[in-house]
């Protein structure tokens, strides 16, 4: 009989993947998972015992390999598979080899989502680069599907507002915006132990999160649980949930399923966090606070104000608190139809202009 463990809407199967006879073809509409990557990291569970992730490469792809046929027969033709694995140093590539894998076993691969570990210091990367090569700072997740005609995905699901409103009725007749293939999604640091409780380095469950609401599937499926991040996220979505994980620690995943959370924040894309940092080291070094209060200094164009409303919008997703600009936005906010004055300090005219 089959050892496993369900809690609340997500069931654990501690088995390999390679059979995942349990679930019924053509079953589950969304796919998310991070697949051992092969590079020799140890991973210990309950009962002791040790798996030793560096397998021969041929027999490697045909561990994969099999586990994506069981990925092919279970994924729903409308369903979505979300492919998250990275490149190691000596191994350069790897990550197309596994996409290529699945793609050789039936599946069509959509598109590339780049994601970003780190940024201005947040989240985590290991800083093996030394003086031999660059530091890898971001991982592919290869966005497979079934069927091209049949798949199914809400861009808008995952979306964020228009910097630009007049763009309200010009694009969308909403508010919300595609916010893209790059995403910002900082994790948190690994303990560096040799042998890990579970997971060498289990992603973030707004990862998972993120890629459910994108496909709004209503069964999910990881068959490489680690700790539970997927499973975590199909809970905090409301989805039913199914896992296999063949080496368990079985209280961190119990843990991290009916534990797991996070802040959801809208996405910030990469051009507009540049642009809120060049904002940002302006005027911090142009106006003085005292200015601010004075409302014969400010009188601003259309393009100016969305430049500053993606400011203050990347501040308060950072969670980066700047009392001057705080006091500025509220005195702006509250005085909107005042700030019309046709005075403008020269400084201030200089660095708008120049932002242009």
């Amino acid at each position: 009989m089959v050892d496993y463990d369900v809690f609340d809407n997500q069931t654990v199967y501690y088995k390999s993947s390679e059979n995942m006879s349990e679930i019924k073809d053509n079953s589950i509409d969304v796919i998310v998972s991070s697949p051992p990557y092969n590079r020799n990291k140890l991973y210990s569970d309950d009962r002791g015992g040790i798996y030793n992730d560096k397998k021969p490469q041929e027999e490697y792809f045909r561990f994969l390999t099999t586990v994506w046929r069981e990925c092919y027969r279970v994924l729903n033709p409308r369903g979505v598979f979300f492919l998250n694995i990275g490149d190691a140093a000596p191994d350069q590539g790897i990550s197309e080899n596994v996409a290529q894998l699945a793609v050789k076993t039936g599946f069509h691969r959509l598109q590339t989502i780049i994601w970003i570990k780190s940024f201005l210091g947040k989240g985590h990367f290991t800083p093996s680069g030394g003086s031999r090569r660059l530091n890898n700072l971001w991982e592919s997740i290869f966005v497979l599907v079934k069927d091209r005609k049949k798949y199914h995905i809400n861009p808008k699901a995952i979306g964020i507002p228009y910097a630009d409103k007049s763009n309200i009725g010009r694009y969308a007749n909403e508010d919300l915006r595609d916010a893209g293939n790059v995403w910002l999604v900082p994790y948190s640091k690994t303990t560096g132990a040799t042998i890990k409780k579970g997971h060498e380095a289990p992603f973030p469950v707004e990862l998972p999160y993120k890629c459910i609401k994108l496909a709004e599937g209503e069964t999910v499926l990881d068959p490489f649980v680690g700790i539970g991040s997927t499973l975590a996220a199909s809970r905090l979505l409301k989805k039913k949930g199914f896992g296999y994980e063949k080496f368990p620690r079985k209280e961190l995943i119990k843990k991290r399923i009916l534990e797991g959370s996070f802040k959801e924040t809208p996405s910030i894309l990469l051009p507009h966090l540049e642009l809120a940092i060049n904002i940002l080291s302006r005027y911090s070094s142009i106006i003085e606070y005292s200015q601010l209060h004075d409302e014969e200094f400010f009188k601003f164009s259309h393009k100016e104000k969305i430049q500053l409303n993606i400011l203050k919008d990347t501040l308060n997703q950072l969670n980066l608190r700047i009392p001057f600009l705080e006091e500025y936005f509220l005195q702006w906010d509250h005085n909107r139809e005042k700030l019309k004055s046709k005075k403008r300090i020269e400084v201030l005219t200089k660095f708008l202009d120049e932002s242009k």
